[in-house]
């Protein structure tokens, strides 16, 4: 079988990729409408949902016999856990609080935009080892191995280090109160990094790769995957980290820390004391 941009892989990525922009295209005129950012971190983990659903039954692609292997279903299901998690945990809290980041570009539709195709792009690389190896039929899949279950192991580690790491945040602000804007969490998970959410994110996505990638070689070998998609694939979770820590999570909260806070010696203290990202035990020093 000769190997052409439309392999079997390609034929049912195709198809998801475009419902992922489809869906944030949709929650873009509604929200555009509205002038509101309420439903932005919901459409993005829903779009996370009908992706993995959409490469996982194939809907579009003919004669496919939809026998799944474990590997898909762990691939699938741990996304799926995820995606869930985070749309209602972000969901309850736009509820709550509005976005400092759409509070001028909700109300310039072709700017707001921009927002709605970034996170589009999100949707699409993150989760793509996913979407790859639940577009390659079950027949072409290995046997799990240690490899499989080191990155489900990494996957959970992650998972409920970002679980945590947002639960004691959203105890420490509802135990402060009013006090917020003046006070900071450096207890728990958050005495061991500036952002232990975020480091848990980027390890779930680590092990959700290697999870996945046991399959990508075969596929590559048995002309179903084009190579170059297969490095793609392996560009996923440093991509994630890359927008985590150098793009649209950390540098926002650290300059809106760095404004809220300023006065706020103790702050400045526990900044330079504690990692950033990666947990490390807080090195003591002297302001």
């Amino acid at each position: 079988m000769s190997l052409t941009y439309f392999s079997p892989v390609t034929r049912v990525l195709l198809p998801t990729i475009f419902a992922n922009f489809s869906i944030q295209i949709v929650g873009w005129g509604i929200s555009a409408a509205l002038q509101t950012e309420k439903i932005y971190d919901l459409t993005g983990s829903t779009s996370f949902l009908l992706c993995t659903f959409l490469s996982l039954a194939k809907p579009f692609a003919k004669n496919v016999v939809q026998i799944f292997h474990p590997r898909q279903i762990l691939a699938s299901g741990t996304t799926v856990i995820w995606a869930s998690y985070l749309g209602l945990f972000l969901f309850n809290r736009a509820l709550a609080h509005d976005d400092k980041r759409f509070e001028r570009v909700k109300k310039t539709p072709s700017i707001f935009l921009t927002y709605w195709l970034i996170q589009s792009i999100w949707v699409g690389m993150t989760a793509l080892p996913v979407y790859l190896t639940n577009s390659i039929s079950s027949e072409f899949h290995p046997q799990l191995g240690v490899k499989d279950y080191v990155g489900l192991s990494i996957w959970a580690f992650g998972f409920t280090f970002e679980v945590i790491a947002n639960y004691q945040k959203q105890q420490w602000r509802k135990n402060i109160g009013k006090d917020y804007k003046h006070s900071f969490i450096s207890s728990g998970l958050w005495s061991l990094s500036r952002h232990p959410n975020y480091f848990g994110e980027c390890m779930l996505w680590f092990g959700s790769h290697l999870l996945c990638s046991s399959a990508f070689s075969i596929a590559v070998h048995k002309q179903i995957m084009s190579l170059w998609i297969s490095r793609l694939a392996m560009i996923s979770p440093i991509f994630v980290t890359f927008l985590i820590t150098r793009v649209s999570g950390i540098p926002l909260l650290e300059r809106e820390n760095d404004r809220r806070l300023k006065d706020v010696v103790a702050y400045w203290k526990y900044k330079k004391e504690t990692s950033m990202f990666v947990p490390t035990w807080r090195r003591s020093t002297a302001l």
